[in-house]
Formats: structure tokens, sequence, C-alpha cells
């Protein structure tokens, strides 16, 4: 099974076109496309989808595909640079535990203390979504938001895959089989 994944900031405070036109164009393929909006991306993205065949939002809900079982939460912590979705870590609790049992997450901010979150000298990711992660022992997580942590690492058993800014080139691939999973970091161009 393919799958493509986008951990959020499609666009830099772009619109709901903007996102549509890209989620549109990385659609073409074919191949099943999940989402987060990102910190930098339309407010309204938490609530609504695009519209598009084969494109799926998946912030606050679940989905099966393939067998995998996938959900999201996006937007970014707040306490940084204010942004359009800044989410508290008690609001970000009440999204993921809202999910259930996931094989994969998909979610903009990165668990605190994985390589995904380092910044400056310090981790700055999310406390709930690493509790989460540990608590139900993901297979993986891919998530964005720390655009300087490109990165693949473990937490307890969840794979954490952090594929960098798409912008620049970066993606990563994903393999899971069974319950594990493998990731490479890869350049697009």
């Amino acid at each position: 099974m393919d799958l493509i994944v986008l951990a959020g900031d499609v666009t830099t405070f772009g619109t709901v076109k903007e996102v549509a036109e890209i989620l549109k164009a990385l659609s073409s393929s074919g191949v099943q496309l999940v989402y987060v909006p990102g910190n930098c991306d339309p407010p309204e993205l938490l609530r609504n989808d695009v519209g598009l065949e084969k494109v799926v939002n998946v912030h606050g809900r679940t989905v099966s595909i393939g067998g995998i079982r996938v959900g999201g939460i996006g937007g970014g912590l707040a306490g940084g640079p204010r942004s359009w979705i800044d989410l508290t870590e008690e609001e970000i609790r009440e999204v993921i535990d809202s999910l259930g049992k996931v094989d994969l997450l998909v979610s903009h901010t990165p668990p605190h203390g994985s390589g995904a979150d380092y910044l400056g000298g310090r981790h700055v990711g999310s406390v709930a979504v690493r509790e989460y992660c540990l608590k139900a022992e993901l297979i993986a997580v891919s998530c964005g938001h720390i655009h300087e942590a490109r990165s693949v690492s473990k937490l307890g058993r969840t794979l954490v895959v952090n594929a960098g800014p798409a912008k620049g080139g970066n993606a990563a691939l994903l393999e899971i089989t069974g319950n594990e999973a493998k990731a490479e970091l890869v350049r697009l161009f």
C-alpha cells in the first residue's frame, strides 16, 4: 500500500485555495494522501477538508488505509512565535485522546524528547504527543513543525520521522510491515 503523508505547513500563511492546489498536484498520482494542517496553514482546515478525491485531512479523526489506522493532530504547540494555528498541550491532548488507538500518527508538532523536536539546543515538542506515543505504542509518527530537525529517531518502540520542509525537496520513505516501521530521509530535488 502506498500513501502520501503531509505533516502540515502545506503553505506558509497561504489560503485554503492554495492548499487545495498543492494537494491536488500531489494527489494527481492517484496515490491516497493524508494530511494535517500546520501552524502556518489556514485555521479553517482544522474543521474542513479541501474536497478532493483520495485526499483526507486526518486532524482529529482516524481512517483505515490498507489495514493501517491513521490519525492526526494539526497545528503547532503554543508558546513559540505566534502563528495561525497554536494549540496548548491540553488542546493537543484532547484531540489525540479522541483518536483512540492508531498505528500511524500524523502530527504537525513532534513528540517532546525525540530527534524531531530538537531546536536551539533544547527539545521543544509536545509532551502530550510524547505521552500518547508511549502509551498507545504507535508504530510510527510522521511529524514536522521543527524544520531544522529533519530526522528519524525512536521514542520507545515508536519510529518518529520528521522529513523536513518539502519546499526544500525533503521527503521520507516510511515502510510499515506488521508492527514494525523503517524510514529513510530522501531528497526529491
